[in-house]
């Protein structure tokens, strides 16, 4: 499964990537967080061999990881405060209706920032995962 989530991770960014224009930044946003989301749960499959918890907080997804990796880097902490707003600005409009939707509260900064954010924690996954499962955050001296 881990995999999988990697793969699909990989897409949502490609996806994110293609996505920034006008009217469409929300959704740019919202995919750089699929991407980080579900690359963190990729790590959590592969370093702790179970399911993630569900849930699309990313700092709790990257604690999580960190349990089994070692210490969170102050970069993916960073990042991953960086994208938990866009989650929840890009997905659904307010109940209040003199708020803006989504596509009006989301713009090009905002969404080039979230996918600088999603690559950051995909290259600290990917680094993660290339090491044997259990063996995350630890080097031999030989």
């Amino acid at each position: 499964m881990g995999a999988r989530l990697w793969q699909h991770s990989e897409r949502d960014l490609k996806a994110a990537e293609r996505l920034v224009y006008p009217d469409t930044y929300y959704a740019a946003a919202y995919h750089a967080h699929q991407a980080a989301e579900k690359a963190l749960k990729a790590a959590h499959w592969y370093l702790r061999g179970e399911e993630p918890p569900w849930t699309h907080d990313l700092m709790k997804c990257a604690a999580r990881v960190a349990e089994s990796a070692g210490q969170l880097p102050p970069a993916i902490r960073t990042a991953t405060a960086r994208l938990q707003p866009m989650f929840d600005v890009s997905r659904y409009p307010s109940g209040d209706v003199d708020e803006p939707i989504p596509p009006e509260l989301v713009g090009e900064q905002d969404a080039n920032s979230a996918i600088s954010s999603a690559k950051e924690v995909r290259a600290w996954v990917e680094s993660l995962v290339r090491l044997p499962p259990g063996r995350a955050g630890r080097t031999t001296t030989s």
